[in-house]
């Protein structure tokens, strides 16, 4: 299929807001598959360690929200963490609250693994911004986090309508730290 100059996004051609999703998906991707390479010797899927990645920084969390941050659907989630949990990663418990929602946390011989995923990832990093002046980083970062929080919004649109440049996210709202009533 031949596509034209302009909707062909060749990396010379790449300058200012032209390709930027698409080079953002790209470093996602390429980011997120060096990872895999690197926890493959520990046992982790390209999977598993974003979820001991999630329940580490935030704790134990609804299995629903866990499937929403992992951009997975109920039943794919269901096998990973019985995967997971036959591995010895994650246990799964009945909310003392609300009967319908199962609640995912890390075992105790999951903890270490979070440490040498830590160390790994900071490795990654520092070896990816290696020669690049900290003042783009910072730069490249706070724009990334802008668009995030702009998309963030995007739930009645507020977030991309707002008329002083304001976003319309909730300031250090986190999505796994929201409440969540069901599974």
């Amino acid at each position: 299929m031949n596509e034209c100059r302009r909707c062909r996004v060749d990396r010379a051609e790449r300058h200012g807001a032209h390709g930027f999703g698409h080079t953002v998906k790209e470093l996602a991707r390429a980011w997120r598959a060096e990872f895999d390479r690197r926890f493959r010797p520990m046992g982790l899927s390209d999977t598993s360690w974003v979820v001991i990645w999630l329940l580490s920084e935030h704790g134990t969390l609804p299995q629903g929200r866990v499937a929403e941050l992992l951009g997975v659907e109920g039943p794919t989630l269901v096998r990973l963490l019985d995967r997971m949990e036959k591995e010895g990663w994650v246990r799964r418990q009945p909310s003392e609250t609300d009967r319908r929602v199962k609640l995912v946390a890390l075992t105790d011989q999951a903890r270490p693994v979070y440490d040498a995923m830590l160390g790994i990832g900071f490795a990654l990093r520092d070896e990816l911004m290696d020669g690049i002046p900290e003042e783009h980083v910072t730069i490249a970062h706070t724009v990334m986090l802008r668009l995030l929080d702009k998309l963030n919004g995007l739930d009645g649109l507020d977030g991309l309508s707002g008329q002083d440049g304001q976003d319309g996210g909730e300031a250090g709202a986190c999505g796994p730290c929201r409440p969540e009533t069901t599974d």
